[in-house]
């Protein structure tokens, strides 16, 4: 086993448990008024606690979810390859350090187009409507999984490198 193996599926590991607790928490955005609570995700709204799942959907929030199960795929994909390698598979027409890089980064710009998106375009949204709405926890948990998607990236290859040495 290689000394860099373990750490890049480590990493890989993390940055897909960021991204899905990310995608599936509701609290993307939150705002407090008049002692109404309210929170909401990609998926549900949420006020005072008790949630409903719009009919309609703004298209900037389709097109973030969009990219972020992309790059939930591109995580899977790095995530098992590394995995796989730990477990002593043998790949015969392709390194699963190749595999893996690619996977990371790619997850790593997806999740980064995905959330470029829903911030600007709820920016816009707060210029027009005034109202105080805050991003949440979970929309920072994306954003964290994107360095350590290409940390992921970066630390494989590094492992690839040392694998050929």
């Amino acid at each position: 086993m290689l000394p860099l193996q373990v750490p890049s599926t480590a990493l890989a590991l993390l940055s897909l448990l960021l991204l899905v607790v990310a995608l599936s928490s509701d609290h993307w955005l939150e705002a407090r008024r008049n002692g109404v609570f309210v929170h909401s995700g990609l998926w549900k709204i949420c006020v005072n606690s008790v949630c409903g799942m719009p009919s309609k959907l703004p298209d900037y929030i389709e097109a973030t979810k969009m990219f972020l199960m992309l790059g939930l795929l591109a995580g899977l994909l790095s995530a098992f390859s590394l995995l796989a390698l730990l477990r002593g598979s043998s790949f015969d027409t392709v390194s699963p350090f190749v595999v893996s890089a690619m996977g990371s980064f790619s997850a790593g710009f997806c999740i980064l187009i995905a959330l470029t998106v829903f911030t600007s375009e709820f920016a816009e949204v707060m210029k027009v409507t005034w109202l105080h709405v805050s991003f949440g926890w979970s929309w920072g948990l994306g954003w964290a999984s994107i360095p350590l998607f290409l940390l992921t990236g970066g630390v494989t290859l590094l492992a690839q490198e040392s694998n050929s040495i």
